[in-house]
């Protein structure tokens, strides 16, 4: 085979060499940033509360375990850099709400389904063990959509009230959910 059927041959193959490198190369993976707040409502209807029964919170991992959280690619942002300072502040003010943890975390490519969880609590542990806010939230990318999975449980003396909802979420948009006494208030953006 002469040299110039060499060279024309290996031009050829060139396109399909390119081609299948690009697609071996994993894709870019997004990366998103959720500020999440929970709060109670004070003066809620008096809806009758539930029987205790803890949320699933297997694999959740607490915010103060750094090795956990490395492994499971949520990075954790200091307080001074939580993104809903307003909001925070007007449930500080308002008479029916009491704002009572706040989160903001980066996670990058959020899986499809079961992924990462983060472990809420928050409140004295009762002699049982059971804060009065127990539970855990997740982000996940649902059919193409964010999607916020949150479960979660409020005691307060004999009665609980469960918070259990996956809820589709648009960037950049406050969404609110909530149960009879818990609420929630999140955003998810993409993080620079």
């Amino acid at each position: 085979m002469s040299l110039m059927a060499v060279f024309i041959r290996r031009r050829r193959q060139t396109p399909i060499v390119v081609l299948l490198l690009a697609l071996a190369l994993p894709a870019h993976a997004e990366t998103y940033r959720m500020d999440l707040i929970v709060f109670v409502n004070r003066y809620a209807a008096a809806e009758a509360g539930a029987p205790a029964q803890l949320p699933d919170l297997s694999g959740a991992i607490l915010p103060d375990n750094p090795a956990a959280l490395q492994a499971a690619g949520i990075t954790l942002l200091p307080d001074s850099a939580f993104g809903m300072q307003s909001e925070w502040q007007r449930l500080r003010n308002s008479r029916q709400f009491e704002p009572i943890a706040r989160l903001a975390w980066t996670q990058p490519d959020p899986p499809s389904a079961r992924g990462p969880a983060l472990r809420v609590r928050w409140g004295t542990p009762s002699p049982t063990g059971m804060t009065p806010v127990d539970g855990r939230v997740m982000l996940l990318i649902v059919n193409r959509y964010l999607t916020l999975d949150a479960d979660l449980l409020y005691t307060a003396g004999n009665s609980s009230w469960r918070l259990d909802e996956r809820r589709r979420m648009r960037r950049d948009e406050l969404h609110h959910l909530d149960s009879a006494k818990l609420g929630i208030l999140a955003r998810v953006t993409k993080a620079n």
